[in-house]
C-alpha cells in the first residue's frame, strides 16, 4: 500500500479522466458531435455521468480535451527534431505529420469537419484543439522563410488557412475515395502538396 493516499487518489483521479477521453474518443468517432451524449461516454467509461463534468465543464471543452493532446505532442516533438532545418523542409514534415494524424484518426476528422459548419460548438472545439496550435508551431518557420528570402511576404492567416486546409481536405478525400489515384505513401502525399503550395503548378 502506497505511505501517500494523496498520492493514489491524484492517481486515480488521472486514471479515469482518461478512461473518459478514450470513451470519448471511441463515441465521437462512431457518431459525431451532436450524435453523442454525455450519457453514452459514461457509459463507455464506466462512470457516472456527473464524473464527466467534474472533469470537463461542457461537452465541448470534452472534443477539445479529445483533440489537444493529439495535435500537440506531435507538433512539439516536430519542432525540436526539425530545429535546424530549412523553412521548406519543415514544411514538408509538418504536412506528413498532419497526413499522419488524420489517417490515425480519420474517422473522428471526418464527422468533426462535416458538423462543423453547422455547430459552432465543433467550430471552436476544432480551433482550440487542431488549427490554433498547429499555426502556433508554424509561425516562427513562415516568418524565418520570409526573412531569408524564400517564401513571398505574404498575409500569415490566410496563406495558411489554404496550407492546413489542402492538408486536411487531403486526408478525408482519400479515405473517401482511396481509389482514386492514391500515392504510394504518405511521404509521397506531404511532397506532392507542399511543392504545388510552394512553388504552384508553373514552372
Amino acid at each position: 500500500m502506497s505511505k501517500n493516499p494523496n498520492l493514489r487518489i491524484k492517481k486515480t483521479v488521472e486514471e479515469r479522466r482518461q478512461d473518459i477521453l478514450q470513451a470519448a474518443l471511441k463515441v465521437f468517432s462512431e457518431n459525431g458531435y451532436k450524435g453523442s451524449t454525455t450519457a453514452e461516454i459514461a457509459r463507455q467509461a464506466g462512470v457516472a455521468e456527473g464524473t464527466i463534468f467534474r472533469h470537463f465543464a461542457t461537452k465541448k471543452d470534452l472534443l477539445t480535451a479529445v483533440l489537444e493532446p493529439k495535435i500537440i505532442e506531435g507538433l512539439v516533438v516536430l519542432d525540436k527534431e526539425k530545429r535546424d532545418s530549412s523553412p521548406e523542409d519543415f514544411f514538408r514534415s509538418f504536412l506528413r505529420n498532419r497526413l499522419e494524424l488524420i489517417q490515425e484518426n480519420v474517422g473522428l476528422f471526418r464527422l468533426m469537419f462535416a458538423e462543423a459548419q453547422y455547430h459552432s460548438e465543433v467550430r471552436e472545439a476544432l480551433f482550440q484543439g487542431i488549427l490554433g496550435p498547429g499555426m502556433r508551431v508554424i509561425k516562427p518557420w513562415f516568418d524565418k522563410g520570409i526573412a531569408q528570402g524564400i517564401f513571398k511576404p505574404l498575409p500569415f492567416i490566410p496563406t495558411m488557412r489554404s496550407f492546413m486546409g489542402m492538408a486536411m481536405f487531403y486526408g478525408v478525400f482519400n479515405y473517401l475515395f482511396p481509389d482514386i489515384a492514391p500515392e504510394k505513401t504518405l511521404e509521397e502525399a506531404a511532397d506532392h502538396i507542399s511543392e504545388l503550395f510552394l512553388h504552384g503548378l508553373t514552372r
